[in-house]
């Protein structure tokens, strides 16, 4: 029988603000130690109101899940930060490989936009539908439980029973970790799955599909052009980082890689966000390479380009 679930009480609130002050002071040695000490003190499911004023549903036994319980939503800074400040009021948004859904969430509640989810594991499906529940925005923001890819048709997705954001199409990607189930699911292009989207721009296309996303960037098909999609995010590793890079780059797009930065850093340029100060959280890609990790593509000298560019020349 499954935990109830537990609406945050005045308690569980104080445990977690204080968890928080100490995860982002100075210094905060051993953070993970207690951590696991305060989840002593409470419960495994919570429903939480975030200080960014969103209602989410958590599991503690999911890693993503207990980081946005603990850190109070606070996960991939710099995600949220290309959501409130590159992305137009009331623009659409695509939140594909959306897992609990807080990307989509955070351009729901901070830029008013209607968002799609694309999310291919039925639990964290069900997650999505009722976080956007909790929140009253059903008429805004719809959920597809499906994969995107570059062809239509089913696929198997391989669950991996440690990593709750590291379910994959791909069985390599899964690995060592393979331990979990195996789901019989439908996969098809973005343009497929959205296609009853307006035919308006969409402000952020966020791509996290857990080593497909160069299949996903493939099957966009025309959707791939600086005229239909303001910002693309995406994680590109391996053999596909050129590829992918090629593509994006051909269609129209110039393309930045987060900076570097070690947790103090990552503290403090927390603190300056919430701040409202200046923060430079990306740096262009050279022509003639291709990081790993998650990079922020743009229309080539557009705006938002010339934008981050200028930001840049902030870090000396």
């Amino acid at each position: 029988m499954s935990e109830s679930i537990l609406t945050e009480s005045p308690w569980v609130r104080r445990v977690r603000r204080a968890y928080r002050a100490y995860r982002y002071a100075p210094a905060s040695p051993a953070h993970g130690l207690v951590r696991r000490l305060a989840g002593a003190l409470v419960g495994r499911r919570h429903r939480i109101r975030l200080r960014s004023g969103i209602w989410m549903e958590v599991d503690l036994a999911s890693e993503i899940q207990q980081t946005l319980f603990w850190t109070d939503g606070d996960y991939e800074p710099q995600l949220h930060w290309v959501v409130r400040e590159l992305v137009p009021t009331g623009a659409q948004v695509v939140d594909c490989g959306a897992n609990t859904g807080i990307i989509g969430l955070v351009a729901r509640r901070f830029r008013s936009s209607p968002v799609s989810f694309i999310e291919p594991h039925p639990r964290l499906a069900e997650t999505v539908r009722r976080n956007v529940a909790l929140n009253g925005w059903e008429s805004s923001c719809r959920v597809v439980e499906a994969a995107a890819s570059d062809t239509v048709g089913e696929a198997v997705l391989y669950e991996n029973a440690e990593e709750d954001g590291a379910h994959s199409l791909d069985a390599g990607w899964v690995g060592g970790q393979l331990g979990g189930r195996q789901f019989r699911i439908r996969k098809a292009p973005l343009p497929d799955l959205l296609g009853d989207l307006p035919n308006g721009p969409i402000g952020l296309l966020k791509i996290d599909a857990e080593g497909h996303d160069r299949e996903v960037l493939e099957g966009l098909g025309s959707w791939l052009d600086p005229a239909r999609i303001g910002a693309l995010y995406v994680e590109l590793g391996g053999d596909d980082r050129c590829r992918g890079a090629d593509l994006l780059r051909r269609a129209g797009f110039t393309g930045f890689g987060q900076r570097p930065l070690r947790p103090r850093q990552q503290r403090a340029l927390l603190r300056r966000l919430y701040a409202g100060e200046p923060a430079v959280l990306f740096e262009p890609i050279p022509p003639s390479s291709m990081p790993e990790g998650e990079t922020l593509w743009v229309p080539a000298g557009g705006a938002v380009a010339r934008h981050l560019g200028q930001l840049r020349h902030l870090a000396g």
